[in-house]
């Protein structure tokens, strides 16, 4: 699940997250000392959260030495009413998911955009300058659609060179917020994303196709280790598995789900994830279910529960997708918040590698065609296998790194 940074301007210190086996890179700078990366993010949905926790284990992972800030300058730091309004997201995606959509359209239009800059800029670029001042970093990654304007600002601000670099995680129409053409380097989750950033005038040598980050430990199953992984939770080790979840906060239509795919005696087995949704979990305890189920609260090993499965059930959060595709398993989304996660279906169902199934009935369908386990669900996972960017934290970081070194070389030289 996803793992929330600390609130505010801290020191990420953490050992970075188990991964592949890389030892670190000589990342010189010219004077010696450590390179600096500040990394803003909102606590506006997991996915900003979990890429920022990625991108920190990525960076830690390939340069032990570097000093990695994460802050919120929305919710975390912001003005008091830029922090009331940014704190608005949850509960409306949760009590009215179709205002968040006329929301998301009506703020993604040149002059809208250009008004909550003009009204709600000054006050958070004062944030970005202080952070800036206090952590003098080399490089600036946003992971958020709203800060990269108010941070190029806060850098022409602050007295040196600082690289400026976007990571987009939306996966394919994004928030025109996320394309800013002055930023040195835009890293693109998806080549659809990709064209979209080239179409609104991103300069192409400032545009790279890398992939969604998420936690390292996301990667596909070695020979045996899904049957291994099944047996460890306790589970029947040949029958076909179904990952049905609710991100973070066990959200979307769980118990109607699992009613429907385990009510009565079938081939598969299931395993629910519920998050920190305790009211959930205990639901679903007490459900007379006839198939296989394993309930579960919120974990720290999802890497390992997607390994055990053959398939994924969620919505369509950017995160999961990603998390899913890292890991080769095919999805059957279920859900979509409007706005930001509408393209995101489309994406999924194109692409091969899943189905879109809004009603229970659908559901049934998609599952019980897959987990025949015949052409339909390998050409799916094959699908998944290749569109993935497993290392993407890796490489995103890599790159973060060389455009550190350079920056820090620039300033030095302007002494």
């Amino acid at each position: 699940m996803d793992r929330a940074p600390r609130r505010g301007a801290e020191q990420v210190s953490e050992p970075a997250a188990a991964g592949p086996s890389q030892a670190p890179l000589p990342y010189l700078t010219p004077a010696g000392d450590a390179l600096r990366v500040l990394i803003l993010f909102s606590d506006t949905g997991g996915g900003h959260r979990a890429a920022a926790r990625a991108l920190t284990d990525a960076l830690k992972l390939l340069d032990p030495t570097c000093a990695v800030t994460v802050a919120d300058p929305l919710i975390g730091q912001g003005p008091t009413i830029v922090r009331r309004l940014a704190s608005l997201y949850s509960p409306v995606i949760r009590r009215s998911p179709a205002a968040w959509g006329a929301i998301y359209h009506t703020s993604n239009t040149k002059a809208t955009f250009a008004a909550i800059r003009a009204v709600f800029g000054p006050g958070v670029r004062k944030v970005v300058q202080h952070l800036l001042k206090q952590h003098d970093p080399d490089v600036v990654l946003c992971v958020h659609p709203l800060l990269n304007h108010v941070s190029h600002q806060a850098i022409i601000k602050s007295g040196r060179p600082r690289g400026l670099m976007t990571v987009i995680t939306d996966l394919g129409d994004f928030h025109r917020g996320w394309t800013f053409s002055q930023a040195d380097l835009v890293i693109a989750p998806t080549d659809l994303a990709r064209k979209v950033a080239l179409r609104r005038r991103v300069p192409p040598d400032r545009v790279k196709l890398l992939g969604l980050p998420v936690d390292l430990r996301f990667r596909p199953p070695a020979p045996g280790e899904k049957q291994a992984l099944r047996r460890r939770f306790g589970l029947d080790e040949r029958r076909f598995t179904i990952l049905v979840m609710g991100g973070a906060a066990g959200v979307g239509h769980l118990a109607r789900q699992a009613r429907v795919l385990a009510s009565e005696a079938y081939g598969w087995q299931l395993i629910i994830v519920c998050g920190r949704n305790e009211r959930l979990r205990k639901r679903l305890l007490e459900l007379p279910l006839a198939t296989p189920t394993l309930v579960l609260g919120f974990v720290d090993y999802m890497p390992e529960v997607m390994r055990a499965c053959d398939i994924a059930v969620t919505k369509a959060g950017p995160g999961a997708i990603a998390e899913a595709l890292a890991t080769g398993l095919p999805l059957i989304l279920t859900g979509f918040l409007p706005g930001q996660e509408t393209p995101n279906v489309d994406f999924v169902v194109k692409s091969g590698f899943g189905a879109f199934a809004p009603k229970e009935s659908d559901l049934f369908d998609e599952v019980r065609v897959l987990a025949e386990g015949g052409p339909t669900w390998r050409e799916m996972s094959r699908k998944a296998q290749d569109l993935a960017h497993p290392y993407a934290s890796s490489d995103i970081a890599r790159e973060c790194l060389v455009l550190a070194v350079r920056y820090r070389a620039s300033s030095q030289a302007n002494r």
